[in-house]
């Protein structure tokens, strides 16, 4: 009898921070010493500008209570060459974002499927991106259309409609550039497709985050070494390069916050 008190005390105990944990966004544990990399992320502040607006994100950062963003791409949006589902960008965006806004309710959901391209996407966007409502949407396509050699007019068409149904729902937009990878740099179209692409973000007046560019930087700063930011496979990220997208890409959102906002 005299070990219940305490039995009794650690089942309370428990229930207690259990509920505290359903209270609590969830950040996920970083694996690993990744952490040890935060420095080596930097880049140029200009590569970070957003070249165009995100009004829904800015309105959301000036009321200072939530944010949701959904995460629509492919195997470097689901995570593949990460070493556990939390070390995928968005999760880390979300763990990034919860850091720089305390006080709001982050949400980012990750809605890769690998192997994807725009058109397959575009099938899954009224139960994936419309039906969720979220403030923003960060669309990954692209590298799987360029290695496989689809039409440029097809990705055009795809991605244009898939933005336009975003913004016709008060959806604000950005476009995930291509990983600097060789499997993509090897790719037949792969210039096509990023000049496309950049055509895209001019046409709907949607920023771009450039990653193909801060890739770049990192190899030729000496900050990291090719393989240490890309895996194995020559194609998919790792979970140092998918840390410090998140990183950089978090306060690229944040900046969207009005500059009276920003100063407080």
């Amino acid at each position: 009898m005299r070990l219940f008190p305490p039995l009794l005390a650690s089942l309370f105990l428990s229930l207690a921070t259990a509920g505290a944990a359903e209270r609590m966004p969830v950040v996920p544990a970083m694996q690993g010493k990744v952490e040890k990399v935060a420095a080596r992320c930097e880049v140029p502040g200009e590569m970070l500008a957003l070249r165009h607006p995100l009004p829904h994100v800015a309105r959301r950062l000036a009321e200072g209570k939530q944010l949701t963003i959904v995460a629509l791409g492919s195997s470097s949006t689901l995570g593949t060459g990460a070493s556990a589902p939390g070390n995928a960008y968005p999760a880390r965006l979300e763990s990034e974002l919860h850091a720089l806004l305390p006080n709001m309710a982050i949400t980012v959901l990750n809605k890769g499927v690998g192997g994807e391209d725009s058109g397959q996407m575009l099938s899954r966007f009224e139960r994936d991106v419309l039906a969720v409502e979220p403030d923003l949407l960060i669309w990954q396509a692209g590298v799987n259309a360029a290695i496989r050699g689809t039409a440029l007019d097809e990705f055009v068409e795809q991605m244009s409609e898939g933005i336009e149904r975003a913004r016709a729902r008060g959806i604000d937009v950005m476009l995930m550039g291509p990983q600097n990878a060789p499997r993509y740099v090897a790719a037949p179209q792969r210039r096509e497709y990023s000049e496309h692409l950049m055509l895209l973000s001019r046409l709907h007046d949607a920023p771009i985050f450039p990653r193909f560019r801060i890739m770049s930087h990192w190899t030729a700063s000496g900050a990291f070494r090719a393989d240490e930011i890309v895996a194995a496979d020559g194609l998919h990220m790792t979970d140092a390069s998918y840390y410090c997208l998140a990183r950089l890409l978090a306060r690229a959102i944040v900046s969207a916050k009005p500059a009276s906002q920003a100063a407080r």
